[in-house]
């Protein structure tokens, strides 16, 4: 799919391993993107940084910026900018430790599943999963380990309904399944800021006609 290959090679530059930065993931942005060699006639626009919870899936608080990121994507037609595709990018940003293995890893990601404002759960299968190994190192001369960081990544498609749907939830809880492990995100883990960067993204690149 040529999507997930555009995508998968700027989440490559976006998504730094863990021990890259100190303090978090970074404000969210939304960027555009446009290959001027395309004859398809699609631009790309993603938001970045939009991270579910500062809680990892073993139950630890994440001081910089690991975690599972859900970033909106769509693809617009150049011609007219009506909506091609939707949905999120997701990735988890781990690592993997000689000592401890990798206990925050998920694995090949397979389904993430929503449930809004204490409704019935709504299930989305994850496609093009894929998983990225840092080529750096990090040697600790505490622990004589060495540690490398990880990339688990997939897209999940969406309607536009379904998107805004999501986006306007008063409350949202959040289960991501692996092959190796899943997490759950009740209401209270999810990050404040999560809506309303989806809401950001909706009004600012795909906000349904009215």
């Amino acid at each position: 799919m040529k999507l997930a290959v555009v995508i998968g090679a700027l989440l490559f530059v976006m998504a730094p391993p863990a021990q890259a930065q100190l303090f978090g993931p970074g404000q969210f942005t939304i960027e555009k993107n446009i290959d001027r060699f395309s004859t398809d006639g699609i631009a790309t626009m993603i938001g970045k940084n939009n991270r579910v919870s500062k809680k990892s899936p073993v139950g630890g608080v994440y001081v910089g910026p690991g975690g599972i990121y859900l970033e909106p994507e769509a693809e617009l037609r150049q011609s007219d900018g009506s909506l091609a595709r939707l949905g999120f990018l997701i990735h988890n940003e781990t690592e993997s430790d000689t000592l401890y293995g990798s206990p925050n890893a998920l694995g090949s990601l397979r389904q993430i599943t929503f449930i809004l404002d204490g409704g019935g759960p709504v299930a989305f299968p994850i496609t093009d999963s894929d998983e990225k190994v840092s080529g750096t190192a990090q040697y600790n001369t505490i622990t004589h380990s060495a540690s490398s960081g990880v990339s688990e990544r997939g897209l999940v498609t969406l309607t536009r309904e379904q998107f805004h749907e999501i986006a306007n939830a008063q409350t949202i809880a959040v289960k991501i399944e692996g092959s190796t492990r899943s997490v759950v995100f009740n209401e209270r883990d999810v990050s404040k800021s999560f809506l309303p960067n989806l809401r950001a993204f909706e009004a600012a690149l795909v906000a349904p006609s009215k």
